[in-house]
């Protein structure tokens, strides 16, 4: 009985000891001071102080007195300041953000600049946007292969138009013409262009009444402050046909008279005729003179007007499309005519009876 006693003691000793200890082994966390919550290192808030720069540039030089404006990463305030004589405008916030600025210049006169753009990334302090205009070029190019008929002279032709500008600082203009015969003009739309890398326009020429010359014509781009900002390559409308004009004299009386010295006078009577093929009135101006061999009387009696002989002191006389009644009055010999037109001139001596060609130009 007392070993079953002490047996039953034992066990009872064991099961109490493996209660205590599986209530030690409970992990129920760390005791004070460990059982505060964790609370991570705070990232350090870094400051860089110093100003940052805009420098602008046009044509080569630099831009004084012309309002920037800068836009910090947050975007919660924008700078303005005018550059100094140097073209730089400095700014100076109470700490410099780092990211990426934007730096505008507004359009704004007396300047002849549309609103330009420059984002850059600022990581130091001092550090400069460049705003440079330089560069600009034209590029014309015929939307079809240009060329003009004695049919269709005056139909409209097109050329696209790029205003190239490699710069950030834009300049818009206006295009002028240059090089442009009798009755031929341009258009352009839009009316103004230039307010990026590369506007393009839409150039018409067109011919109205009569043509005979091709034009061969350039363009400018004007900014607002009229200056010549780019210019074009000649670009030229071919001319598909031929025009022709021609001077011819008909002798139709002959007389003389003798000079105070008594040297003789050659008067010749006759009609001058200009005659023109393909070609228009009002471009046909024929410069006709006397050639005398004595001055002691000489004179080119005309509708359009009278003048001395060549050899003293008189000049031309211009006709167009027509036939003219003239007399030539020669001291010593009968005389001869000079015609010139279109950069071609020829001298004939006045056929005493009959007809001569005085000048035949093909263009």
């Amino acid at each position: 009985m007392k070993k079953k006693f002490a047996y039953l003691f034992t066990l009872s000793n064991l099961a109490v000891i493996s209660v205590l200890l599986s209530l030690a082994c409970q992990n129920k966390g760390p005791g004070v001071p460990y059982d505060i919550a964790f609370s991570p290192t705070p990232t350090p808030v870094i400051h860089v102080y110093g100003a940052v720069n805009v420098f602008v540039q046009d044509k080569n030089l630099a831009v004084p007195g012309l309002m920037v404006e800068a836009i910090p990463p947050s975007a919660v305030t924008i700078y303005s300041q005018a550059t100094t004589t140097t073209g730089i405008a400095s700014f100076n916030p109470p700490y410099l953000e780092l990211g990426t600025w934007t730096f505008l210049v507004p359009a704004q006169t007396p300047f002849p600049y549309a609103p330009s753009t420059i984002t850059m990334p600022v990581s130091v302090a001092n550090e400069t946007a460049n705003f440079n205009s330089a560069g600009a070029t034209i590029y014309l190019t015929p939307t079809v292969p240009e060329s003009f008929t004695s049919t269709n002279p005056g139909s409209p032709y097109t050329f696209n138009l790029i205003y190239s500008q490699p710069g950030n600082l834009f300049v818009p203009g206006v295009v002028a013409f240059s090089g442009f015969p009798t009755n031929w003009s341009g258009s352009y739309a839009p009316a103004t262009i230039g307010y990026g890398n590369a506007d393009t326009a839409l150039i018409t020429v067109a011919g109205v009444n009569c043509v005979d010359k091709q034009p061969s014509f350039a363009v400018t781009m004007i900014d607002p402050q009229a200056y010549p900002r780019a210019y074009s390559t000649q670009q030229t409308i071919s001319k598909a046909f031929t025009s022709n004009v021609s001077v011819s004299w008909n002798t139709t009386g002959l007389n003389n008279n003798f000079c105070n010295d008594g040297n003789g006078v050659g008067i010749v009577t006759g009609t001058l005729t200009v005659s023109t093929s393909n070609a228009c009135s009002y471009d046909v101006n024929v410069a006709v003179s006397l050639n005398v061999g004595d001055c002691c009387y000489s004179q080119f009696q005309t509708p359009n007007g009278n003048v001395s002989g060549s050899e003293c002191g008189g000049g031309s006389v211009n006709f167009g499309p027509g036939s003219y009644n003239c007399t030539t009055y020669s001291g010593a010999t009968w005389g001869s005519l000079t015609c010139s037109f279109n950069g071609t001139t020829n001298t004939v001596n006045i056929p005493l009876s009959g007809s001569a060609q005085l000048l035949n130009v093909n263009y």
